[in-house]
């Protein structure tokens, strides 16, 4: 007859705990989706009783309090269920024993052992001959010996674990050991031997991993390559856990053709406070006659006090190659500068701000050969200091609020024109929004004065400016409800400039420039950036803009705009190498952005002439991706940028499974105006449940040093362990990626 015992009890199982977090330190991958032990299908839920509750078909109760259940026992408390045929319970003891075949499982993971002797007060037993699954990495395991401590400790002896089918094992890491600590995170494994296809990958006599998702200290895996500057590349990195909230990363690097580098970063989190140091250092370069190079990468930003912030950044190279030779892509190595800088902010809530910066450069290419590609100089100066001043009165006269913006800084550049300048900028801003219409106007008084040295015959060396500015911009809100029930907007807005001629050819060039002509733009104040050149304007901007809202989820499917100027008197004030706009209409700008779907999306940018005959620059780009597109689904991305007269390029990229294991991707970025590819890559995977590799070839332009790079990756994946070397997901477009062009001018 079936027999049901309830008793209370505080402790039950610890091996639940310990198993499930030792093997889930080691994920490090996409978790496996192999079937796992057939012990651990079809089996009914497990009850959720707090209660301790012994079921048997029959029960043998002796002197001493030994119970001896047989047929169909279950052992169950709060999710957690022993299974056997026959157990020995001694309740004066209230210890569980077993001679036969014993199930123990949970949500978590379930355990076959053949012996199994526990002592359910303080959670401590013996399971042995164990086969195990853990359901949460997909993962199963074998284990001649598993102890359990109290406290949570726990020692598993002749293990082997894979994510793979039962059937297959195409991955097993294998250890004499392993010592499970709940307490301190870790556990420690003797012996460990990783192989994969049967050959032996990597072994340790001995390692510790975490067991509890926390940062622990502790060897990383390899990343390896190959490519024809650097030769064979491999890197091992060293993490070091400092304490809770800093941490440093060592790695050595060998590159068969240029020799050992040791490189590292460290971070660190602070009240208010975080900053990371990057570094790389190689003594000798076999390929440069021995010269050492090195790369540096500081950046901080926090608050020092109530209202004050810091940030600072430091970058250096060893010289203009260094991307060209251990970056990345043709993103990376065309980099043209590295900032060095600290700004000191101090905001009074809703009435004014003060900024001190010191700030300089480190130019990685020539100004010779920017000025030919870009018409600009980017041999920066220096600023140290500049402090800014901006403030505005926190309430408002009729609707009435004054400002005021004052700037101080001292450029310095070796070989040219140095000196102080000084900007004082009181305004009066008028502001009024009716949610169906809004209106605002400024006006403004800019006064700008000069300290100079080294200027040339015939040049003052305390120049001034003083000027009067106006604007005035106003717009209506149109909304109305389409046949489908979604919601349209119909938003045109006009804006006005009016600023008069000063002659300001005397004026020095400290960092003043000409910024792409877009949105921004048509509503900008100055068409220059900087405060050395204030443009004269006598303009309206007229601008359209319509979106389609999807009245259920809020979801913007249509967004167009489309804006023009037109200058009623041409300006006059320029700066050498750009021409400056001419009475009448200016070019035109349109942007589309279309959500075609949840799968599909559409963006379009143009710069037409003002007569509507020739496009001066333009962008189209067309992405799919499939919801799981990150891991295994389907991505496509087609994009065309062109720029009269600089570039014009083509960017093509797919990433699609063919069948259920192979994957293909690649990417093609080509210049149409050089007829040149300026970087391409072609990649294949291959994967099953519980393992993936695949394999890349990349050709790139490196920019610093014109030439082409070319290269070969293999990444190694044994899900829910670990992943080897690189793949080609980080060299797919990100879903922002665009080419940038802009110009800028810097500097006589």
């Amino acid at each position: 007859m079936p027999v049901s015992l309830r008793l209370s009890t505080s402790k039950l199982l610890r091996l639940s705990a310990v198993l499930s977090i030792a093997f889930s330190g080691l994920a490090r991958a996409e978790p496996a989706s192999c079937p796992q032990l057939d012990f651990t299908n079809e089996l009914p839920p497990i009850p959720s009783d707090p209660k301790l509750v012994l079921t048997a078909d029959d029960a043998d109760l002796s002197e001493g309090g030994l119970s001896t259940l047989t047929g169909s026992v279950r052992i169950s408390q709060d999710g957690r269920e022993f299974a056997a045929e026959e157990v020995n319970y001694s309740e004066v003891e209230r210890r569980v024993r077993t001679d036969s075949q014993t199930l123990f499982r949970d949500s978590r993971y379930a355990i076959r052992s053949a012996k199994t002797d526990y002592d359910l007060d303080i959670g401590s037993g013996v399971f042995l001959d164990n086969d195990f699954t853990l359901r949460t990495i997909g993962g199963r395991g074998e284990a001649k010996r598993i102890s359990i401590e109290e406290g949570g400790k726990a020692r598993l002896d002749d293990v082997r674990f894979t994510t793979c089918a039962p059937g297959n094992e195409a991955w097993t890491i294998s250890a004499s050991s392993i010592s499970l600590d709940e307490d301190s995170g870790r556990g420690t494994a003797t012996n460990a031997l990783l192989k994969f296809q049967h050959v032996p990958l990597f072994y340790l006599p001995w390692f510790q991993f975490p067991i509890d998702g926390l940062r622990h200290s502790g060897f990383l895996f390899p990343i390896v390559g190959n490519n024809e500057t650097n030769g064979f590349d491999i890197r091992w990195p060293v993490y070091l856990n400092l304490g809770p909230n800093y941490d440093v990363t060592l790695i050595p690097r060998y590159l068969s053709e240029r020799g050992e580098q040791i490189g590292g970063q460290a971070r660190y989190l602070l009240k208010g406070n975080e900053g990371s140091l990057f570094g790389e250092f190689l003594p000798s370069d076999d390929r440069l006659n021995g010269d050492s190079r090195a790369y540096l990468d500081y950046q901080h930003v926090g608050v020092l006090a109530p209202n004050v912030g810091l940030e600072a950044k430091y970058g250096y190279v060893s010289d203009r190659n260094y991307f060209g030779t251990f970056g990345g892509g043709v993103d990376l190595t065309s980099t043209p500068y590295l900032e060095r800088g600290a700004k000191l902010t101090y905001q009074a809530p809703t009435v004014f701000r003060v900024e001190a910066l010191v700030q300089d450069y480190q130019t990685l290419t020539s100004s010779q050969t920017l000025t030919s590609t870009l018409g600009a100089d980017l041999n920066l100066y220096k600023r140290l200091p500049q402090i800014r001043v901006d403030a505005l009165t926190k309430n408002s006269v009729l609707d009435t609020r004054a400002g005021f913006v004052g700037e101080f800084t001292n450029f310095a550049r070796a070989g040219s024109v140095e000196g102080q300048r000084i900007i004082a900028q009181p305004y009066l801003r008028w502001e009024k929004d009716q949610l169906a219409w809004y209106a605002n106007a400024q006006t403004e008084l800019s006064y700008t004065a000069y300290n100079l040295r080294n200027v040339g015959a015939g040049l003052p060396d305390a120049p001034r400016r003083t000027l009067p500015l106006f604007s005035a911009e106003g717009g209506l809100r149109f909304e109305r409800l389409t046949g489908s029930g979604n919601l349209q907007t119909l938003e045109p807005r006009l804006f006005y400039l009016y600023v008069p001629f000063r002659d300001q050819q005397d004026l020095p060039l400290f960092d003043t420039g000409q910024p792409d002509f877009d949105f921004p733009q048509l509503f900008a104040r100055n068409r220059y950036s900087g405060f050395d050149r204030v443009s004269d304007a006598n303009r309206i901007t007229t601008a359209l803009t319509s979106r389609l809202i999807e009245s259920d989820s809020g979801i913007s499917r249509l967004s167009a705009t489309v804006g023009h100027i037109y200058n009623f008197r041409g300006p006059r004030v320029d700066l050498p190498g750009f021409s400056s706009p001419s009475e009448g209409g200016s070019d035109y700008l349109a942007n589309l952005e279309y959500q075609l779907n949840t799968r599909w999306s559409a963006t379009a940018t143009a710069q037409v002439s003002s007569n509507l005959d020739q496009v001066i620059r333009s962008a189209v780009a067309l992405h799919y991706r499939e919801p799981q597109a990150v891991t295994s689904g389907r991505r496509f991305d087609l994009a065309y940028r062109y720029r009269r007269g600089l570039l014009e390029q083509a960017d093509a990229s797919f990433s699609s499974p063919i069948t259920d294991a192979w994957r293909l991707a690649a990417r093609l970025r080509y210049s149409l105006r050089e007829s040149t590819a300026l970087e391409s890559f072609a990649g294949v995977e291959y994967q099953t449940c519980c393992w993936a590799v695949s394999a890349t070839y990349r050709r790139y332009l490196v920019g610093g040093i014109e030439r082409f790079n070319n290269g070969f990756y293999l990444q190694l994946e044994l899900k829910g362990l670990t992943r080897i070397g690189n793949g080609f997901e980080r060299l797919l477009p990100a879903d922002d990626d665009a080419v940038g062009d802009k110009r800028s001018y810097n500097g006589r």
